[in-house]
């Protein structure tokens, strides 16, 4: 049975673990973030039918009664009436019609931070992901420091006990243990920290991740960034509206018909039959048209209001655009920069451990004493730590790159 187990178990740990697609996925579709992404634009999309509803005719139905006391000879004391009115607005200007526009656009708008969104989401994701690829490896490194310090300090005080070293190596080495114990905890918590944040991000449990590298850029173009598309939405809505406004100034024609039922009680005598003078059932057709003709400008100076908000919202369109495409020019030569820093910190790493086995071979014969021994250590774990850093870094550096090319990151993941 143990046996089994033993076969059966890297099986379900590996089964258990997450890969970098599988994270972005799982927070793209369970993250309650996302969700409330998905809600405003549905939100949006009703305020499309909304608008388009306002061109369909009204029904009204209603009813009132009233009490008068004392009433009049021939005013009964109670009414009751009912009616229903079906009203239809002929023509508006077009205002409407801009009002309809001005919610598509904002539908639109809300599509792209959608997708924005979803963008910022996953770059998140890629950075922490290797976030904590970097800090494991560095804790990696530390712990594997933490063995050679721990088996020195054996060494050394077998040497002592011997008469051979002085507690004073002894206490240096102590020192530097205990403190790359602190740099170990330390690690764990900020790797701990990470961890939490992109489980709370993703919804998967983070603790086994599986490797995953990002392809090489080749051939990428550039596009305009959803945050740049959503200005130009919102210009266009302040469009609309201006548009609604300026519609005020053209006539306004309406059509309606309401019909209506009275009873009414409490008449007084007044020698002839007052019912006769009152009417139960009435119909009124009414067409109307009105036109503003003054109101100092206000209308005009709000469409002019909303005019100058659209050049704005051009205006920094214009400005992102730009910013957009330096940041796009400087991810790309960060990615030039970190290939060569891969290279240097790759031969730093091989010097490092070729140094650290001529020293040690040294130290424990005694021809080097315990700092040249412990330089040689310490360099050669930040080296470890410094060439996976820099592969991580790359990674990231990639998903920013796509991000600025006005891509999503998550295609591009292996």
């Amino acid at each position: 049975m143990k046996i089994v187990w033993l076969m059966i178990f890297p099986l379900w740990v590996f089964s258990q673990s997450y890969g970098l697609k599988e994270l972005i996925v799982s927070a793209h579709t369970s993250n309650p973030m996302s969700e409330a992404s998905i809600l405003k634009t549905k939100a949006k999309s009703k305020q499309i039918e909304a608008a388009q509803s306002a061109f369909w005719p009204t029904l009204d139905i209603g009813a009132s009664y009233s009490r008068v006391n004392p009433n009049a000879l021939i005013s009964p004391g109670e009414v009751a009436r009912g009616y229903a009115a079906f009203k239809m607005e002929l023509y508006d200007g077009g205002r409407k019609n801009a009002l309809k526009r001005s919610k598509i656009f904002e539908y639109e708008a809300s599509l792209f931070e959608q997708k924005a969104f979803f963008k910022s989401l996953t770059l998140d994701i890629i950075s922490r992901y290797y976030t904590i690829q970097k800090l494991k490896a560095m804790l990696y490194a530390l712990n594997g420091q933490s063995q050679e310090l721990q088996a020195q300090l054996e060494r050394i005080k077998k040497f002592t006990a011997a008469g051979l070293s002085t507690q004073e190596e002894i206490d240096k080495l102590q020192a530097v243990y205990e403190e790359n114990r602190y740099r170990v905890e330390s690690t764990k918590l900020m790797l701990e920290t990470q961890e939490e944040n992109l489980g709370l991000i993703s919804g998967l449990p983070i603790k086994n991740l599986k490797t995953s590298f990002l392809n090489e850029p080749k051939r990428i173009t550039f596009e305009v960034f959803e945050n740049s598309k959503i200005l130009q939405a919102g210009a266009d809505v302040l469009e609309e509206n201006a548009k609604a406004i300026d519609a005020g100034y053209k006539p306004q024609l309406a059509l309606q018909d309401t019909y209506s039922r009275s009873h009414y009680d409490d008449l007084k005598n007044a020698g002839f039959n007052a019912e006769d003078l009152l009417l139960e059932g009435q119909n009124e057709v009414m067409l109307t048209v009105n036109m503003r003709l003054f109101d100092r400008g206000k209308m005009k100076k709000e469409r002019e209001a909303l005019l100058y908000q659209k050049m704005a919202l051009e205006e920094e369109r214009s400005h992102r655009i730009r910013e957009q495409e330096m940041n796009f020019k400087l991810s790309g030569s960060n990615l030039e920069t970190i290939r060569v820093k891969l290279e240097s910190a790759l031969s730093a790493l091989k010097a490092a451990k070729s140094t650290y086995k001529s020293v040690v071979k040294k130290y424990e014969v005694g021809l080097v004493d315990n700092i040249a021994y412990l330089d040689a250590l310490n360099e050669q774990t930040l080296a470890q730590a410094r060439y996976k850093e820099t592969q991580y870094d790359y990674e990231i550096a990639k998903s920013v790159y796509y991000y600025y090319a006005g891509k999503d990151p998550k295609e591009f993941v292996q």
